[in-house]
């Protein structure tokens, strides 16, 4: 089973980060060149494009959370929750920009070449899709979370 690492910078803020997840991978021969195309040549895509899909399917990983101050199982639960809540919300807010963009990149198209524009934003629509799908879905007790005290 593959584990996400969160770690909880601030209870009073409630600031949580995700610090290591599992990269994005196909064992699909094309697919899995076209991810190490754009591995190599746009990590910071690579990167936010293997977190969406963290987010979307994160019942099925083990989760290890460590905190910088004195926390119990229960405030970490509260404190995944209301950090989930937000991203479900911002995928959302992502999911409308997008839809709404989409169609003004049909105006790309007219100059030459492929319409990059398109498939950048259908690629960005369809995870932040998936995650809100998924964020929408999981249950924070049913979720596999490990605490570790610093």
């Amino acid at each position: 089973m593959n584990k996400i690492e969160i770690e909880i910078v601030s209870v009073a803020r409630q600031k949580l980060e995700l610090r290591s997840f599992p990269e994005l991978s196909s064992e699909h021969k094309l697919v899995g060149k076209g991810l190490r195309i754009v591995k190599q040549y746009l990590p910071g895509l690579m990167h936010y494009i293997s977190k969406q899909k963290v987010m979307g399917h994160m019942p099925t990983y083990q989760i290890a959370v460590t905190a910088r101050e004195k926390t119990d199982i229960d405030q970490v639960r509260r404190l995944l929750k209301y950090w989930l809540r937000r991203k479900k919300n911002r995928r959302l807010a992502y999911v409308a920009i997008e839809l709404i963009l989409m169609p003004f990149s049909a105006f790309i198209a007219l100059l030459p070449g492929p319409n990059i524009a398109f498939y950048l934003l259908f690629v960005l629509f369809y995870f932040h899709l998936k995650a809100f799908l998924s964020l929408r879905k999981i249950d924070i007790e049913k979720l596999d979370i490990t605490l570790f005290d610093n």
